[in-house]
């Protein structure tokens, strides 16, 4: 056998002999094949495609959720979080955080609001984030720290109390957007607030989340004037009773009286010719 760069050969040789001690004719054949190294392979016919089995798998797409949570915080570091009901007086401020997980997508405040119950939906609402900006009349009562910028979105808003002596709770609700695009798509445009509203009202709709309650600190000023208008109501209570008895008694009475004169006529005098005479014999 022999090789070069591009074939492979092999050699033999035939011989004939009748007789190993002595011959009268003699064959000798030498041959060789001769064998190409590099080969193309290829399929029947003269086909060169590859046929793929190829299988599709459909799975059902089903909905899921991202976690997303309010949290409320004593400072404006937001280190030192309520873990109790909060209980706050007019004047204290309240900071607010929102967060969801995972924390690779952008969190974005759409509508932020408060109800007197834990019912998003209650009538008493106080709307002070609308379209991502604030909806506030008095800009000092509200700061929106950071909005669709992170996976977290912050704000601060003074405490404050629904009209009424009923309404002694504060619950705070928000509709959260979960925004997968750049910082500057999903950031809010407040310098320009109809025309940023505009461009999202086809957004996909938002979740709500809550937190509550939060307490109103009376204080004792309060206090007082609250008990000295119960107890000035009581009074008034007690002497509207007294003022309703002592008439119900006067119109009881003066019924009887009116009923006792109609059933007794009065009697008129009467005179008689006797009572006449002896009254002329006596003069």
């Amino acid at each position: 056998m022999a090789s070069d760069e591009s074939h492979i050969v092999f050699i033999n040789t035939i011989h004939s002999n009748s007789s190993d001690v002595v011959t009268r004719s003699y064959i000798n054949i030498t041959f060789s094949c001769r064998y190409p190294i590099n080969y193309m392979v290829q399929q029947p016919n003269g086909e060169s495609r590859i046929s793929v089995d190829i299988r599709t798998i459909t799975l059902t797409t089903e909905d899921g959720n991202f976690s997303v949570s309010m949290m409320l915080y004593k400072d404006e570091e937001f280190q030192d979080m309520w873990t109790t009901v909060p209980s706050l007086k007019l004047d204290d401020n309240i900071f607010v955080r929102v967060f969801m997980v995972p924390g690779h997508l952008i969190i974005r405040l759409e509508k932020c609001w408060a109800t007197p119950t834990n019912d998003p939906s209650h009538p008493v609402q106080y709307t002070f984030i609308q379209d991502s900006c604030s909806h506030v009349f008095l800009d000092e009562t509200l700061s929106i720290i950071m909005n669709g910028m992170s996976a977290e979105a912050m704000f601060r808003i003074q405490m404050f109390k629904f009209v009424g002596l009923a309404y002694n709770n504060v619950f705070l609700h928000c509709s959260v957007q979960i925004c997968h695009n750049t910082e500057s798509i999903c950031k809010p445009n407040c310098t320009n607030h109809r025309r940023a509203a505009r461009d999202r009202r086809d957004l996909p709709a938002s979740h709500t989340v809550t937190y509550g309650p939060i307490k109103l600190m009376v204080s004792d000023n309060v206090e007082t004037d609250s008990a000295r208008g119960k107890l000035i109501s009581l009074e008034a209570m007690i002497i509207v009773c007294v003022l309703t008895v002592v008439l119900i008694i006067i119109g009881v009475f003066g019924k009887l009286i009116l009923h006792s004169r109609r059933s007794y006529p009065a009697m008129h005098p009467q005179l008689t010719l006797a009572n006449i005479h002896h009254s002329e014999v006596a003069s």
